[in-house]
């Protein structure tokens, strides 16, 4: 399991913004994002998340996230956008 201080540092996120249900429940997702945040490959990584039939089949093919993942999942992909140079 990853360290959720860890994951803090990484995100540069408060105590309240960290993903919880992503931790529980899809560790391996929360471990990638960590792993990818300082790279633009992050980006495609949030895309393949969110679209339907991305890389890999997607996420509809299987049983999907539960709504708060998903919420995280976006929130994720706001902050990472937010901290990214343009």
């Amino acid at each position: 399991m990853i360290n959720r201080n860890v994951v803090l540092q990484t995100l540069k996120c408060s105590p309240s913004q960290y993903p919880q249900t992503l931790d529980e429940r899809f560790p391996h997702v929360l471990e990638k994002v960590v792993k990818l945040w300082n790279s633009p490959d992050a980006e495609s990584y949030f895309a393949d998340l969110l679209q339907p039939n991305g890389r890999g089949g997607g996420r509809f093919d299987r049983d999907g996230f539960p709504d708060k993942a998903w919420e995280e999942i976006l929130q994720l992909q706001i902050l990472y956008g937010r901290q990214r140079p343009h």
